[in-house]
């Protein structure tokens, strides 16, 4: 008996760990996700904005405004949210009432996930204000001869039924970029497929002023400048203004450059050596209209400041329209 219970005890339980160790060698890894995302929750956070939040993440490539539909409103655009988990649908504005809202996503294992659920609309209204969180080519950058593409991403949707203020120095090479928005409308891109001339320096500046779907304006211009040949070979300048919004313009026989006014007034930039006849426009309450001009002075890049004092403006232009 002795014999047979050691056996039972120890010999018996070996032989099935090995066996199972065995098996799970021999066995095939785990099946892949086959799960659709299951939506979890709708809350509207805003008046202007519903936050869908699913049980897994979200594939951002699939995802389009038109998978989605609002019973008794309108989607006017949708993006990620703070996690991959979570999509912010974009509507007009919403009434205190009952939605319904359904369509279809995609997780990442590729599994398509219907939906519908329904949500109380909110008359909260949106304050926050647009931000840029990113720009392409980063300024000073060099060897951009050919497929040259810049690339604007804000913090939320943004109103494309509105026009845009920008400029593009050369100015010749604006109407060479062809320009699009993301699905998402958080997304503004200009793209060039051609080459540019050899040595060329270049610089974008979109102008403050840009609205989000609840028409709240960006407060900060766009800028980025960048040059065709293999080192941004320039000098660095800087100055001051009298206002604390708007643009300088640095022009020979046209335009060579445009930097923003900062906050406090400042200004810097970087250009090549030599003489320029400098300007300088502010548009003060963001219409779109200049409101404040300086008078041109003359300027060499050898010197060590300066100075553009404003003065009201008589014949009020959009800020492009002063490019030569």
């Amino acid at each position: 008996m002795g014999k047979r219970s050691v056996f039972f005890r120890v010999i018996i339980p070996s032989l099935l760990i090995f066996s199972v160790l065995f098996c799970a060698k021999k066995m095939l890894p785990p099946s892949p996700d086959r799960f659709p995302p299951r939506l979890l929750e709708a809350t509207s956070r805003s008046r202007a904005q519903v936050e869908l939040l699913f049980d897994e993440e979200i594939d951002p490539r699939r995802l389009a405004p038109e998978s989605l539909v609002i019973v008794g409103g309108e989607i006017r655009g949708i993006s990620m949210g703070k996690t991959q988990s979570r999509i912010l649908v974009w509507t007009q504005p919403q009434k205190s009432q009952n939605y319904e809202i359904k369509g279809a996503v995609w997780d990442i294992a590729g599994n398509r996930g219907r939906f519908h659920i329904n949500f109380v609309g909110s008359s909260r209204i949106d304050t926050i204000v647009p931000r840029t969180v990113e720009i392409e080519p980063a300024p000073g950058s060099a060897n951009l001869n050919r497929g040259i593409r810049i690339r604007v991403r804000f913090s939320e949707p943004i109103d494309t039924a509105l026009p845009l203020d920008f400029v593009i120095i050369p100015r010749k090479l604006e109407t060479t970029f062809s320009r699009s928005w993301s699905p998402d409308w958080q997304e503004l891109r200009f793209i060039h497929r051609d080459s540019i001339t050899s040595g060329q320096n270049c610089y974008f500046l979109l102008f403050s002023g840009i609205k989000d779907l609840e028409g709240n304006s960006s407060i900060a211009p766009v800028w980025t400048y960048f040059t065709s040949d293999s080192v941004f070979d320039a000098v660095r300048v800087r100055g001051r203004c009298s206002v604390t919004k708007g643009v300088v313009f640095w022009n020979q026989e046209q335009t060579e450059a445009v930097v923003p006014i900062l906050a406090d007034g400042s200004f810097e930039l970087k250009i090549r050596p030599g003489r320029y006849l400098v300007f300088g426009v502010g548009d003060t309450n963001q219409d779109g209209l200049v409101d404040l001009k300086s008078e041109e002075v003359e300027f060499n890049t050898s010197a060590e400041s300066l100075r553009l004092l404003f003065g009201a403006e008589s014949l009020p232009r959009r800020i492009n329209e002063y490019c030569r």
